[in-house]
């Protein structure tokens, strides 16, 4: 049961990431004397709109949105790596934990990028005749929940460690110390030793 919210939270991340990415990440309105203008980043291109309502639409100089859309694509695959594990050697499906991990930490790096772009580009100023006024969008706290169930997810498929057998039968019934191996009281080191 565990795996399964795992594999499905993994999904949700990267469905929330495929999501925010086409978002707008911020807007910054200008106001001026009636008048109104907005300037909108997603990860692949920025819009701007003229206080006459003309919008233009340009690429965006660094594509914050290649490192997010990787990251979407590999939470899938480990997705579907994980639920299919019981089927698959024992190697391939730790690589599918590893990879779960590996997914996550690059969403997080990468939305932790975009963050701190956007931190930096929202703002309240007050300008001559007007104000200037930029907020975060959609788009960025769609990818910050996407990071948290990403890390949620990779951590619920994460296999707990097996309780150690530190006490093995033997057919004389005598105690098995935490290294399994059985010593006798009848032989001494001493008699045992080359001499």
């Amino acid at each position: 049961m565990r795996r399964v919210v795992g594999v499905t939270a993994l999904l949700a991340g990267a469905v929330l990431t495929a999501a925010g990415s086409s978002r707008p990440l911020y807007e910054t309105t200008r106001i001026d004397s009636g008048y109104r203008s907005a300037y909108r980043v997603t990860l692949w291109a920025s819009e701007y709109t003229t206080p006459d309502g003309v919008t233009a639409t340009e690429d965006a100089k660094v594509l914050f949105g290649v490192p997010v859309v990787v990251a979407a694509a590999l939470l899938v695959l480990t997705a579907v790596l994980v639920l299919a594990s019981a089927r698959l050697p024992a190697r391939v499906a730790l690589a599918a934990r590893v990879g779960s991990v590996a997914a996550a930490g690059l969403l997080v790096g990468a939305v932790w990028s975009v963050g701190q772009n956007v931190l930096a580009s929202t703002e309240t100023s007050d300008l001559v005749g007007g104000k200037l006024v930029a907020t975060a969008g959609s788009g960025m706290w769609l990818l910050v929940v996407a990071a948290v169930v990403a890390v949620a997810g990779c951590l619920l498929v994460q296999r707990r460690p097996e309780e150690p057998v530190y006490q093995l039968p033997d057919d004389d019934d005598t105690d098995t110390p935490p290294m399994g191996i059985p010593i006798h009281p009848s032989v001494s080191t001493e008699e045992s030793s080359p001499g």
